[in-house]
């Protein structure tokens, strides 16, 4: 398993809020050499990232190159596509992807602090707010709960409230950073895409 730099957990952090992990299996006809051939169930995978954000896209895209010194484009809608196998491997071998499925990383949850900060960078940049008050959200309550535990850790006074419930769709989850926390918790993370 790769070691856990403070980039490597802001990737995963930055996944768990914006990625997905997808799989397709294809039937296609390849003309090589003047020859038909045909390729029946041809696996495909890879590592999507979608953000609106072209300065957390560049941030994203830079993680990457240093991490693991690949240069992924960025397309017309936003995505960052990572389909190099080894790279996806080392990924999903801490976590899966997907709004249901990620969790925070036993090796994150354990590490030293500067690495908890790093991940929680990434999450925030993907699935936080800055109005009012400082929130993170999910529809994956067992994940977000791991993010309470890091905040606790860090002793970030902040509140889970109960789920914001909207007809036809599964509860939003969220964590709420105490306002007398506000300004100490983005110093302490220092966000890319949200100041």
């Amino acid at each position: 398993m790769r070691r856990l730099s403070p980039e490597f957990a802001e990737i995963i952090g930055l996944l768990c809020a914006e990625g997905c992990h997808i799989y397709r299996y294809e039937n296609y006809m390849e003309l090589k050499d003047g020859k038909v051939r045909f390729h029946h169930n041809h696996k495909s995978e890879r590592i999507e990232f979608y953000n609106k954000d072209i300065k957390l896209l560049l941030h994203f895209k830079k993680l990457l190159e240093k991490e693991f010194d690949y240069l992924p484009k960025i397309t017309r809608h936003g995505k960052i596509n990572i389909c190099k196998t080894k790279i996806i491997k080392e990924i999903i071998a801490h976590t899966e992807l997907g709004h249901l499925k990620w969790k925070v990383p036993s090796n994150i949850m354990t590490a030293q602090t500067n690495i908890k900060i790093s991940f929680l960078r990434g999450y925030f940049d993907g699935d936080g707010t800055i109005s009012n008050r400082v929130r993170m959200f999910s529809t994956n309550k067992r994940g977000l709960m791991q993010v309470s535990q890091i905040l606790e850790e860090l002793k970030v006074i902040h509140t889970f409230p109960k789920p914001i419930l909207k007809i036809n769709r599964k509860p939003l989850y969220y964590i709420q950073i105490s306002e007398k926390e506000k300004k100490r918790f983005l110093n302490v993370i220092k966000p890319i895409s949200k100041i």
